[in-house]
Parts: C-alpha cells; structure tokens; sequence
C-alpha cells in the first residue's frame, strides 16, 4: 500500500483527509477488530476516558490506572481534543452504555505528555493523568501491573482490551461493552517492513508492534491509550499503550502499534513523585 492520499483519524474530529499519510491515530469507536465480548471484571486495570460536554461525557480513548489518583493513556488524547477539554475516566466499566453499580467516575485534574512527544502519532505517544480524587482500589478497580524499565516485550501472546471500533471499514461500528482479543507481538523487523520500511511511518524502536498480518483483528478507532497486557500465570501486565494502526483496521499485512511501556517506565515514576 502506497503512503499517499489516506486518513488520519483525530481523536475529536471527523475523518479527514491527510496527503501522504495512510496511518491513523486510534481515537474514538466501540471495540477492537476481531474481539470478543470480555468478561465483566476481567481487566481491572483499565479505564475509559471520558471528554466532558456540558453535562455529559463520551468514551474518546482507553487508559489504564497506575495508582489510586494517577492514570496512563496516549499523549495524542490529550492534544488531539479541543483546547480546553476536561476529561473525566471510568474505573471499573464494562457496559459503558448503561448504569453500573460497580463504576468509579473520577475527573482529571492535569495530564502531563511526554517532553519528547511532537504531535500526531511517534514513538512517545504517552501521557500520564492526575485524578482530581482517588480512586478505592477492589476487586473491580485496580492498577496495572507494569514492565521494568527495559524489560522490553519480545515475541509471543498479548492480550488487548478496549472499547475501540469493531468496523473494518472507515465507518465506525460502536458496541458498548469491553471487548477483548488475543494478538501475536511480533519482531521489530516485521513490523517495521510491514509498515514500509525504515522512515516510512511513525515507527521507532521504543514500539511495541502485533499482528496478525493475515488481517480481521486489530486495534481501531477508540482503542487509543488503552493496555496491551502479556498474561503469564495469572499476572496482567501491560506492555504497551494503543497508539496508531492503518486505515481501514484490520487490513491484511498491516500491525497495530503501541508505547512500548518497559521504554517509559521511569519517566512514568517520576512524575508521580
């Protein structure tokens, strides 16, 4: 596929045209390509991040919690919104679409972006979150278990959930409940001569890439900011952060991309100190 004439997908906006660019950031939606309905309390850790309007509020990107008052997401769902924009995160949903008795709203307060993030889609799509209130920690609600610095995900089984777009087409499809999709991390060769070759796309080595590129499952539109987790003996930890992926998702020879969170982890500390 050529680099020309396609979409970028902003985290507020319609779709609109960008010459020369054939990626899209993965803002709003309704499950991930491919997915399968999650189980309620199945990923604890994660969030919904909410842009408040008015009175209301809409799901515009996924997040993960850290700690009780901070929380992690893409940097672009911050700078994509409007100026201006305040956020809330739901911990604890599962039905985004109706009440739940287990649900914690909570406002942002501020949101930090990574010093190194340059707009749009690059390899330090990352932004930490400051919670106006704590959030209680149970058996619904609780961080994310996170890499060490440096232990850098290598090749197997992840797990990613969200409620990101299930359409593979530019049209969105937007289902309310969590999904859920087991996908392949692969190698930072593959990924990056699937994505054009070197210089390409917005690709760098502190990226974590996964598959299949056989196509029908991927990350979409309102998976942005959410976990990607690796799951070994029970422990869910999250290895990246949704960042961009082609349009439409799901194509056939084409990866989803993430933060890749070992590559960040002591920036990540050290603004919550």
């Amino acid at each position: 596929m050529k680099l020309v004439g396609l979409f970028v997908v902003c985290l507020v906006a319609a779709v609109t045209a960008a010459p020369g660019r054939d990626y899209i950031e993965l803002a709003r939606g309704g499950r991930v390509v491919g997915g399968t309905n999650a189980e309620p309390n199945e990923f604890p850790s994660i969030l919904s991040m909410q842009r408040l309007i008015l009175t209301a509020s809409a799901h515009i990107c996924g997040a993960s919690i850290i700690n009780p008052g901070w929380a992690m997401t893409a940097a672009h769902c911050i700078t994509e919104s409007p100026a201006g924009a305040r956020f809330t995160v739901w911990a604890g949903a599962h039905n985004i679409g109706i009440a739940e008795g287990n649900r914690q709203v909570v406002n942002v307060a501020d949101s930090i972006v990574h010093p190194d993030y340059l707009g749009g889609v690059n390899p330090s799509d990352i932004a930490v979150l400051r919670l106006e209130s704590t959030l209680t920690i149970n058996q619904f609600v609780q961080p994310s278990v996170l890499p060490a610095q440096g232990d850098l995900a290598t090749p197997g089984p992840a797990t990613l959930a969200g409620w990101g777009s299930t359409s593979t087409s530019i049209i969105p499809s937007m289902p309310v409940i969590l999904q859920k999709v087991e996908k392949p991390i692969i190698d930072y060769d593959t990924c990056e001569e699937a994505n054009g070759g070197a210089g390409n796309s917005p690709l760098g080595p502190t990226n974590v890439c996964t598959g299949p590129l056989t196509g029908g499952v991927s990350a979409c539109s309102g998976d942005s900011g959410g976990p990607l987790y690796v799951i070994e003996n029970g422990v869910q930890t999250q290895v990246g952060i949704v960042s961009w992926g082609w349009m439409p998702c799901g194509s056939v020879g084409r990866p989803s991309v993430y933060v890749g969170v070992a590559s960040y982890r002591s920036w990540v500390d050290a603004q919550l100190s």
